[in-house]
């Protein structure tokens, strides 16, 4: 269990031995959570396609799985580009790079102006990473690791 700095507890179970790399562990599980949050309702609506067979879902996973990769290599390169303020209104990057993406994307279409045609990921560190708002920056979750022997 950890406690954030407003003395709410965190509490996350294991069947092993738990220390702070546990609560890092666990937020790469948010990460990923993005991500079904993409496929769910920020961007595919995946919930909706009312898909019953194994094979029609792994087709569409693998649709999906290019989409995504068009959508964050688009929006990285509009961020890459400058222009991020076009289509994400925050003053640091407040969207994924998949929304960013998809923004552009639908701007380019509603303008009538060229899609991006290329495919292309840094793999150097995020010049700007995504932040937090203003307000929650104020005030971080701070942690702290409790044992209890059950």
């Amino acid at each position: 269990m950890a406690r954030q700095r407003s003395g709410r507890p965190l509490v996350r179970f294991s069947d092993e031995p738990t220390d702070l790399n546990t609560f890092a562990e666990y937020g790469l599980r948010f990460d990923i959570e993005e991500n079904f949050l993409d496929d769910k309702s920020g961007a595919f609506q995946v919930q909706k396609s009312e898909i019953d067979s194994a094979d029609s879902l792994s087709r569409l996973c693998l649709v999906l799985a290019v989409a995504t990769l068009y959508l964050v290599s688009t929006g990285v390169e509009v961020v890459a580009s400058g222009k991020r303020r076009l289509v994400d209104t925050h003053w640091d990057r407040g969207l994924s790079y998949l929304q960013i993406g998809w923004r552009w994307l639908r701007r380019q279409l509603s303008q009538g102006a060229p899609l991006p045609h290329t495919l292309e990921l840094d793999p150097r560190p995020d010049p700007e990473p995504a932040r937090a708002s203003r307000r929650a920056v104020r005030s971080p979750p701070s942690f702290n690791t409790v044992a209890a022997e059950c």
